[in-house]
C-alpha cells in the first residue's frame, strides 16, 4: 500500500516533460520505507546499559544529586550530578521511543512507544523494572520524513504489530498526465505529515501523574507507586505539547495556546480556560499571577514569528497576554526568583528580569550556548543542549559556568 503525501513545496522537483501531442510528464518520485520492530520485540529491549554516546538529546529532568537526560526516541541517560564540576555518566536506560520521564519517592516513569514504564530508581546503578502499562499512551513511531520523501510503502507493514523506528528509500521515475489531480490531493494532505516539538509532558502533583499527548491528558493515580491507574482521559485541543503544574491548576501548552484546568479534585482536572496566540510551539511556566510562554515559529508549529508571551492569570477564568518580546529560536525555559531564563536554542540563553512582568526587561544573554531545556534548581542551573550538559551556577552578575559536560 503505498501513500502519496506530497506537499506543495515538493512541486519543486518534478522533472517536466511536457509533450503537447500525449499531455504527459514525468517525475521523479522518492519513496519512504518503514523500518519497523514488533512491540514484542521493543517491549524485550528495555533494559539498563552500559553508558553509552548521546545521540540526540531532549528532556532533561533533576532528581537529588543525579539528571537524567533523554536520548531522543532511544532512553535515558544518568548522570552522577553530585559534584557539579565532574559530572560522571554512570548508566543508559534503553527504553526505544522514550521522550519523557518523571521520578516520585525513588519511582521513575517513562513513556515508550505506546506504553507507561515504572522503574525503581532508589539504586540508579541498578534500576530494576518494576511495571509496565500497555498501550495506555497513543501509538507513535518515527515522524515521516516530509522533506524527503513523497510517498509511503506501507506493503510489508503490520499496523497492528509493528511500530517504526526508522525510515530508507528509494526513488521511482512516474509518468503523469497533464489533467491529473494529484496536486490538489498532495495539498490536501499536507497537515497529515505535520509535528509539533514539545518538552515536557510529563508532570506529577500529589498523588497523580499528568501525562499529555497529542490532543489528551492522561491522568494516572500513583497512590501505589508501583501500579500506577488510569484514571481519566480527557480531550483536550490539537497538537497538544508541554504540561506544567503551580500545584493547584495544570497548565497547558498546544501550538495556537494555552489550556487552564483545575486540580480541584486531582483525579479528573476540569477544564477553567484557554487563552489563544499565534501558532507556535509553546512551552509554559508559571510563577505567582503570570504565567511565561515562549512560542516559537518557522517550523511545522506555525507561523514565522518566535516571541515570549507574558500571561496575567491572576483570574485563572479569564487570563490575558499583558506583553509580548520578540524572540529568535525560544525553546525551554525556567523561571527563579525574579529571573526569567530562555532558552533561545543556538543563539544562546536569554535571562529576562520579572520583578514587574507587565514590563518584563532583557537583563543579558549568553550567545556562546547552544541549549533545549533548562531547569532553574536552588543552588544549580542545569541546562541541555548540543549533546552537552552544562552546569552553572548563579551570581551577582548573572551565572558563572562550573562545568559543561559532553554527552557523547
Amino acid at each position: 500500500m503505498k501513500i502519496n503525501v506530497f506537499i506543495l513545496a515538493l512541486l519543486s522537483l518534478v522533472v517536466l516533460s511536457c509533450d503537447n501531442d500525449d499531455n504527459t510528464y514525468s517525475q521523479e518520485v522518492t519513496i519512504a520505507i518503514p523500518i519497523s520492530k514488533s512491540v514484542a520485540q521493543i517491549r524485550a529491549d528495555v533494559g539498563v546499559e552500559p553508558v553509552r554516546q548521546m545521540s540526540e538529546s531532549g528532556k532533561i529532568y533533576a532528581y537529588q544529586n543525579f539528571v537524567l537526560i533523554n536520548d531522543i526516541n532511544k532512553g535515558i541517560h544518568i548522570i552522577d550530578n553530585s559534584n557539579p564540576s565532574q559530572p560522571i555518566k554512570i548508566a543508559f536506560l534503553n527504553i526505544p521511543g522514550n521522550i519523557d520521564m518523571a521520578v516520585k519517592e525513588d519511582i521513575l516513569y517513562a513513556d515508550s512507544w505506546l506504553d507507561l514504564y515504572v522503574f525503581d530508581f532508589s539504586d540508579p546503578l541498578n534500576i530494576t523494572l518494576m511495571n509496565r502499562l500497555e498501550e495506555v499512551l497513543p501509538r507513535r513511531g518515527i515522524d515521516f520524513p516530509w522533506e524527503t520523501a513523497s510517498e509511503i510503502d506501507y506493503d510489508n507493514f503490520d499496523f497492528e504489530e509493528d511500530i517504526i523506528v526508522d525510515w530508507e528509500f528509494r526513488t521511482e521515475t512516474r509518468e503523469y498526465n497533464i489533467d491529473d489531480d494529484f496536486v490538489l490531493d498532495a495539498v490536501s494532505q499536507e497537515s497529515s505529515t505535520g509535528s509539533g516539538g514539545s518538552l515536557a509532558r510529563f508532570n506529577i502533583v500529589g498523588d497523580y501523574l499528568y501525562v499529555v499527548q497529542r490532543e489528551a491528558l492522561f491522568t494516572f493515580n500513583i497512590s501505589a507507586l508501583d501500579n500506577p491507574i488510569q484514571a481519566a482521559t480527557k480531550f483536550v485541543g490539537w497538537q497538544i505539547e508541554t504540561i506544567f503544574s503551580d500545584g493547584l491548576h495544570l497548565y497547558i501548552g498546544s501550538v495556537d495556546g494555552m489550556y487552564i484546568y483545575s486540580l480541584a479534585n486531582p483525579a479528573d482536572p476540569s477544564f477553567l480556560s484557554n487563552i489563544t496566540h499565534i501558532l507556535g510551539c509553546d512551552p509554559v511556566v508559571v510563577k505567582g499571577d503570570y504565567a511565561y510562554v515562549t512560542i516559537r515559529g518557522g517550523n511545522f508549529c506555525g507561523q514565522q514569528i518566535s516571541q515570549l508571551d507574558v500571561i496575567d492569570i491572576s483570574d485563572k477564568a479569564a487570563p490575558f497576554i499583558v506583553t509580548s518580546v520578540q524572540m529568535t529560536e525560544p525553546y525551554g525555559l525556567g523561571v527563579k526568583e525574579n529571573r526569567l531564563y530562555v532558552s533561545d536554542g543556538p543563539n544562546g540563553l536569554v535571562v529576562f528580569d520579572i520583578t514587574k512582568p507587565e514590563a518584563i526587561a532583557e537583563e543579558i544573554t549568553y550567545n556562546s550556548i547552544d541549549i533545549l531545556d533548562v531547569i532553574p534548581q536552588e543552588d544549580l542551573l542545569l541546562m541541555v543542549g548540543n549533546n552537552t550538559l552544562y552546569n552553572y551556577e548563579y551570581t551577582g552578575e548573572g551565572i558563572g559556568l562550573i562545568a559543561s559536560f559532553s554527552l557523547n
